[in-house]
């Protein structure tokens, strides 16, 4: 686990950019598992590579372009501006019934792109009741099916990505004592991380969950629960 850096600046300037930002269960992946880096006991990263949001709506196509590639996927074709592109126009075709009013996009859409062209099975999208429930859906998928997970943070206005976990005495079957992950909109719609970051923040828990809380501002089987798109997860809708 990478030592923890204040973020709350970060956070606090991404979320004044948004403008409608919202917007997976998969099999073991030897690509994403060989990637997985330990460090210290208890800690387990996903190697990634950061991707920002091209638009100030495309938070959760970056979290799939980053999603995929880490797991050795091959993305469509183009800059990230057309990767992106690619994944909205799909996700926006799935919406679940939802307007880009109510839901951009949901979580439902968010998971059946990245099962789309990722080629993938099991993504799964159901709302967890708990702060706890989601912490220990985290948890697993990061530490023992090696998987990231996308959380929507912010009431669920924006999404982010996970990549990595340290744990705490529950193990993987609790929610984590810190959290690695990726803010596409950290450094800016189109912007690059500077050249000592790997984008990468890592936050306490207990931190990152006033941040990370329930939904209060879209509809839907995800209304005041905790959004979360996750490998060990049903797809609901």
């Amino acid at each position: 686990m990478r030592h923890s850096r204040p973020i709350t600046i970060a956070l606090a300037l991404s979320i004044g950019l948004l403008s409608g930002c919202a917007s997976v269960l998969i099999p073991s992946n030897s690509v994403a598992i060989a990637s997985a880096v330990v460090s210290p006991p208890g800690a387990i990263e996903l190697a990634y590579s950061y991707h920002s949001q091209q638009t100030g709506d495309w938070c959760d196509p970056a979290d799939i372009e980053m999603w995929l590639q880490a797991d050795g996927i091959a993305l469509p074709s183009g800059d990230d501006h057309a990767v992106q592109q690619t994944f909205w126009s799909y996700e926006t075709s799935h919406n679940d019934g939802f307007t880009i009013a109510q839901w951009n996009a949901s979580p439902y859409a968010v998971a059946v792109t990245v099962a789309h062209y990722g080629h993938l099975n099991g993504i799964g999208d159901a709302p967890q009741p708990t702060l706890a429930a989601a912490g220990s859906v985290i948890s697993h998928s990061i530490a023992t099916l090696h998987q990231p997970v996308i959380v929507m943070i912010y009431g669920a206005l924006h999404y982010v990505l996970i990549t990595g976990v340290q744990l705490g005495s529950g193990g993987a079957a609790a929610p984590p004592v810190a959290v690695t992950f990726a803010n596409p909109l950290a450094f800016g719609v189109s912007a690059t991380p500077p050249a000592e970051s790997d984008g990468a923040q890592t936050m306490s828990w207990s931190d990152f969950a006033t941040w990370y809380t329930t939904n209060s501002h879209h509809g839907g089987v995800w209304a005041g629960q905790w959004v979360l798109i996750a490998s060990g997860i049903p797809l609901v809708r």
